[in-house]
């Protein structure tokens, strides 16, 4: 399958990038204020909930261990720094391409890797959510590739939620698909739709963060294509691909 260079009727909701890392110390005491002070651009400092929870609560319980305590804001793409994890992300419609969204990513781990910050890396991700449109439940199923039957019943016009790994080239790919899905707009709008969810994990042993930069093209086209394997061919023709 010829994959599309972008598609003109853009069905992102965000992007995401995700490091989780060894340290010698609680990386949201440091990581932003250096940050900080690395990135050219508009950018501020945000504190967030998990901030207001004691260190010792947010190690001990693992719903709150990669949690973010603070966000740096820099012109589109919000960072969010917990104690032992970074995520970079951006949403449509500032999200600028892929190219531009990996060069974010490069300056920013190239920093960590000047700083000697981080100890080794233990997982990082790409994901994707996106939501094709429509206010049809059964047309909202007929987008996606994919057949449900469950009781001896087909699900044709039947809201529905659910969750599947898929493992390629050592990579968990996590694919969400949820119909019946609403979405609020920066404008206000409401968007309904049915939402795919790509997300792909590399889980890695102690790996130094170079490691990262030399596979980030590769985990994001193993996200790009599941994406498009999703998608019927209709679907791919609606949102108006551009292959040059």
């Amino acid at each position: 399958m010829i994959l599309p260079k972008k598609l003109n009727k853009e069905p992102l909701l965000e992007a995401l990038f995700e490091l989780r890392f060894t340290c010698d110390f609680p990386a949201s005491t440091i990581l932003p204020g250096l940050l900080f002070s690395k990135l050219d651009g508009d950018k501020r400092i945000e504190q967030l909930h998990a901030a207001q929870i004691p260190l010792e609560i947010r190690n001990s319980d693992p719903n709150l261990q990669f949690s973010p305590v603070s966000r740096l804001v820099w012109e589109n793409f919000h960072i969010n720094i917990g104690d032992r994890n970074i995520s970079i992300s951006c949403q449509f419609p500032n999200y600028p391409g892929w190219f531009k969204f990996k060069e974010a990513i490069e300056k920013i781990i190239g920093i960590l890797i000047n700083t000697n910050v981080i100890t080794s890396v233990n997982r990082y991700s790409i994901k994707y959510v996106n939501l094709i449109p429509s206010d049809d439940l059964e047309e909202q199923i007929s987008f996606v590739n994919l057949d449900i039957t469950i009781a001896n019943r087909e699900v044709l016009k039947e809201s529905f939620q659910f969750r599947i790994e898929i493992y390629e080239d050592n990579l968990v790919n996590v694919i969400s698909v949820m119909s019946s899905a609403e979405t609020l707009s920066p404008d206000g709008s409401i968007k309904k739709g049915i939402v795919v969810d790509i997300d792909t994990i590399a889980l890695v042993n102690n790996e130094p963060l170079d490691m990262v930069l030399n596979n980030l093209e590769k985990t994001r086209l193993i996200n790009k294509k599941i994406f498009f394997d999703c998608l019927t061919e209709q679907t791919i023709k609606l949102l108006e691909p551009i292959y040059e």
